[in-house]
């Protein structure tokens, strides 16, 4: 009986163009032995420790059927593999850190056991090392196995973990436990399976985390697919693909109709209810952005005192933030509500009155700094708010000032 893996039932997004490059440089080296010889030269033997030798012999092969067979094997993993890790370069890294692992570990094989240094050659260090790289990356996906018995043939969907499983772990059981191996290289299978899990492991984890809901996802409609068809598996990609545009949609509508009543509130003076509504819907200290959101949409409706109470609340923000830029353009449009608008903060405000000045803004300080002493008492400094005051009427200062 046969149980060959022959594809991941999964819809690519592309071409895998590095699986096919690899397959066309195992052809073209497998056609330049038959012309030529040059398989000694391309093997690797292991007591030479030779880097160049252990990539050569990754691509040639000893045989017609051996070639094919690594390439099925190869093209089962590889191309689903490829597109997840979504890089060329680290596609090629891949298969390099492969050869060059399966080959040390053969040579310390022989080091440490003592064995004939055989010559070795062939693809099949790099496809175990995509089995154990299927089995960290995508250990759910689906992979389509042909299981042929004399006449009798039927495909079956195997998780790639459990498929990782049988054949590394096969193979480990066998290299332990026999003392004749059918001149296969099974050191190099089981430390490709290890060696591609652990690339995973060490610089493929946080693409794992990006692609695990698109590749979830995925999983679940070519699920589909197997039990109802291919149209129920389209339609189920198209509601996975809609719905978070859907969700998008009736936020936006439920937030519109919540600041609907927010503006009613505020149109009929009950700016306190307003406030309380904001307070309860938002956690304006944590969502920054959802607090910069309503005060623009207050101040579209005109001056209230809703818009000062977000106002107090973004300056606060802003000025925990040192972004006194925005303070001071946040400063500037409550006063256009309120000529009167004082700083959530009073103590800061000879701060903001001074950078006003400075950068050309003498109204804005004017407005901060006008009657003073009955506006904040003993907060601030009257002395200082006076020379202020003094130093913006000055005929020079008030040409450079801008208006409001």
């Amino acid at each position: 009986m046969l149980i060959i893996p022959y594809s991941t039932a999964l819809t690519l997004a592309r071409p895998a163009y590095g699986c096919y490059m690899a397959v066309a440089i195992c052809a073209l080296v497998y056609t330049l032995q038959l012309a030529a010889p040059i398989t000694d030269s391309l093997m690797y033997y292991p007591d030479s420790w030779n880097p160049l030798n252990m990539v050569t012999s990754a691509f040639a092969h000893a045989g017609f059927w051996h070639l094919f067979g690594n390439l099925v094997f190869f093209m089962a993993f590889a191309p689903a593999l490829e597109i997840l890790i979504a890089s060329s370069l680290r596609f090629a890294a891949l298969i390099l850190f492969l050869a060059l692992v399966t080959g040390l570990a053969y040579s310390l094989s022989i080091v440490v056991s003592g064995s004939e240094a055989v010559p070795t050659l062939g693809f099949s260090g790099v496809v175990t090392g995509m089995i154990g790289l299927s089995a960290y990356l995508m250990p759910h996906a689906r992979v389509r196995v042909l299981c042929w018995l004399i006449l009798l043939w039927k495909t079956f969907f195997v998780p790639a973990w459990v498929l990782a499983a049988i054949y590394i772990g096969l193979d480990a059981w066998t290299l332990l436990g026999a003392d004749e191996h059918g001149g296969v290289n099974l050191v190099a299978h089981v430390f490709g399976g290890i060696g591609g899990y652990v690339f995973g492991l060490l610089w493929l984890k946080e693409r794992r985390e990006e692609t695990s809901a698109e590749l979830a996802d995925e999983i679940e409609a070519m699920r589909v697919e197997q039990r109802f068809g291919k149209t129920r598996a389209e339609a189920h990609r198209y509601r996975r693909q809609t719905a978070p545009l859907i969700e998008q949609r009736e936020r936006e509508r439920e937030h519109d109709r919540f600041m609907g009543r927010i503006y009613q509130m505020v149109k009929t003076h009950r700016d306190s209810e307003a406030i309380v509504e904001l307070l309860d819907r938002y956690d304006l200290q944590a969502l920054f952005t959802e607090l910069e959101m309503v005060f623009e949409r207050a101040r579209e409706w005109g001056p209230s005192r809703t818009l000062l109470c977000l106002g107090r609340l973004l300056i606060q923000l802003l000025d925990q933030e040192q972004r006194h830029g925005r303070v001071l353009m946040t400063i500037e449009r409550c006063q256009a509500a309120s000529p009167q608008f004082q700083l959530p903060d009073v103590s800061r405000t000879l701060f903001y009155a001074q950078m006003a000045i400075d950068t050309g803004k003498a109204g804005v300080a004017a407005q901060l700094l006008v009657n003073a002493a009955e506006r904040y008492g003993g907060l601030v400094n009257h002395q200082q708010c006076n020379h202020l005051l003094q130093k913006i009427s000055r005929p020079d200062a008030a040409r450079a000032a801008r208006p409001l």
